[in-house]
Parts: C-alpha cells; structure tokens; sequence
C-alpha cells in the first residue's frame, strides 16, 4: 500500500512523494534485472557529477511549482 501511495502522482503536487523526496521515479524491481536506460547508463567522474548537479536543480524547480501549487 506504502508502494504505491509513495509512487501515484498527487493531484495537489502533480508529483509523487517518491520524486519530490528523491529527484527521480522509483524503479520498480523488474527494472534492475532487466535492461532499463535509467539503470544502465554507465556514468563517471565529472560527467556523473554535472547530471546529479541538473537532477538537483531540477527538482528544486519541481518543489518550487509544488509549492506554489498548495
């Protein structure tokens, strides 16, 4: 039950709980033991550093219109 409340978007956030807290949807197991692009992007160095950089910034952006939504 926790699962799926965490992972539905919220009709006040337009989001799920899951990508406000942690920047990203959830990946459902499934995904790890298939191939998925978001579990098999090899990612290093500076190159990993510059996207965890964007997906912050992102979801800043995302709690900002979250909150000017409530």
């Amino acid at each position: 039950v926790l699962w799926s409340y965490r992972t539905t978007p919220h009709s006040t956030t337009g989001e799920t709980p899951f990508r406000l807290m942690y920047g990203t949807e959830a990946v459902i197991p499934v995904e790890t033991g298939a191939s998925s692009f978001r579990t098999e992007i090899p990612v290093e160095g500076e190159l990993n550093n510059k996207m965890l950089r964007e997906e912050l910034d992102l979801l800043e952006e995302l709690r900002d219109g979250a909150a000017l939504r409530e």
